[in-house]
């Protein structure tokens, strides 16, 4: 028997932003939960990300946004600047005049620190060191979802959501023959740099990405007093096994020496972000994506869900995966908060799916195409009409056109597909 009203217990898999976004929702809506997280609560997790209106609409609903705001760097527009330091297009990532907020940069560790604080201020348990083993999706609609952990744990709850990433523990328990992550043949090399030490010319608009004969070089402001900048470049990588991104993630020279290459090809600008960069801050990110999913829910039952990474990994382009993470889950609890006889679980959840697949398709294309952006002049001038971004696309943002992206309001979406459910 499907669930035809709120579920009594969640079993949040994944204590990431998807993870613990879901508890704050599902709190706000009187829905209990557990999150169970496979790593310490030691871990300190690395870099930052980009959050933009779609994402910080729901999270101001959820109390965060006011605690998240000073921490962040905010700002508007990112530039693409030519090598002559001229702009040349103008790309939103958020608008408080055109689209209620800015554009955050933040860093991870102070944007999972400050969830986390608030899922325990609300009691909500988050048990660390808890890794997956196995997840068994009921024969009967009307059974719990059972789940064990490595170190021979069991539990059980009404209701089972993966929010554990591209390389999801539950999508590999729940569908065990789906194609795993893919890697993209790209990789990003990237640093952490003073402000202080570039040479930023008078009037240049940051963030932006610096087009040269290489591609394009991302220059990214982060900390609330942008004082540092976040730097890199992409570039085609051959594929590696597990143990060859392992070594290449220790060997920081070689990072430092391919993104070296061609540094007299560059703008000035550039050139002094690379004299800047020191070797023991190289990093790289490693474009993976996750092959289209024909479902994100349980075969038999459709009590175990797939959000964020572990459903659709959208490439860092545009800085959509974990505002899409935020997406999912504030939805799915709006959703879940509604269930009734009229609109049972099974009709509702294929009504939030069908819609999120369709929206992360069409950002699937947006990012294919800013990727084509930062490419060498050589390899884009071998793609087909319509594949580069450009503002004359009119998805640049200044009057209004990523209204579809940025200005969603997820509670009037799932008061759609609940009438749209009913009977179905």
């Amino acid at each position: 028997m499907t669930l035809t009203a709120p579920p009594s217990e969640i079993a949040i898999i994944g204590g990431g932003l998807a993870g613990l976004t879901l508890a704050l929702a599902l709190h706000r809506v009187q829905i209990p939960c557990t999150v169970y997280e496979a790593r310490s609560k030691h871990h300190n997790p690395g870099g930052g990300l980009m959050l933009s209106p779609n994402a910080l609409r729901p999270l101001d609903r959820l109390g965060a946004y006011e605690r998240l705001r000073d921490k962040a760097l905010n700002f508007d527009k990112l530039y693409f600047q030519n090598d002559k330091d001229e702009t040349t297009d103008i790309y939103y990532f958020g608008s408080r005049t055109l689209y209620g907020y800015e554009a955050m940069r933040i860093m991870r560790r102070e944007l999972l620190g400050e969830l986390l604080a608030m899922v325990r201020e609300r009691g909500i348990p988050v048990h660390f060191d808890s890794v997956l083993a196995t997840v068994v999706d009921p024969e009967e609609k009307g059974q719990k979802v059972k789940f064990t952990f490595t170190d021979g744990r069991t539990a059980s709850a009404s209701l089972l959501v993966g929010a554990d990433g591209i390389h999801s523990a539950v999508r590999s328990s729940l569908f065990p023959d789906a194609k795993p992550p893919q890697y993209a043949g790209i990789l990003g090399i990237n640093c952490v740099v003073e402000r202080s030490r570039l040479r930023i010319p008078e009037g240049y608009g940051l963030p932006a990405i610096a087009m040269g004969k290489p591609g394009g070089f991302l220059l990214v402001p982060q900390r609330p007093d942008g004082s540092e900048l976040y730097v890199g470049a992409q570039r085609r990588f051959p594929e590696l096994d597990e143990a060859g991104w392992r070594a290449l993630r220790q060997d920081r020279q070689r990072m430092y020496d391919m993104i070296h290459e061609q540094q007299s090809e560059w703008p000035d600008v550039v050139q002094s972000a690379l004299e800047a960069m020191t070797v023991d801050r190289m990093g790289f990110w490693a474009f993976h994506g996750l092959p289209p999913l024909a479902s994100w829910l349980s075969d038999r039952s459709g009590r175990v869900i797939l959000v964020g990474d572990a459903a659709h990994a959208i490439p860092p382009t545009v800085g959509q995966g974990a505002n899409q993470a935020v997406e999912d889950v504030c939805a799915l609890a709006a959703l879940l908060a509604r269930l009734s006889p009229e609109v049972p679980l099974d009709a509702a959840t294929r009504a939030w799916q069908g819609y999120r697949q369709a929206r992360v398709q069409r950002i699937l294309e947006l990012t294919s195409q800013m990727n084509a952006k930062r490419l060498p002049e050589a390899e884009k001038a071998k793609l087909p009409p319509g594949a580069i971004w450009t503002n004359a696309g009119l998805t640049c943002g200044e009057g209004g056109e990523l209204g579809w992206l940025y200005d969603v309001d997820l509670e009037e979406e799932v008061e759609k597909w609940r009438v749209a459910s009913r009977g179905s």
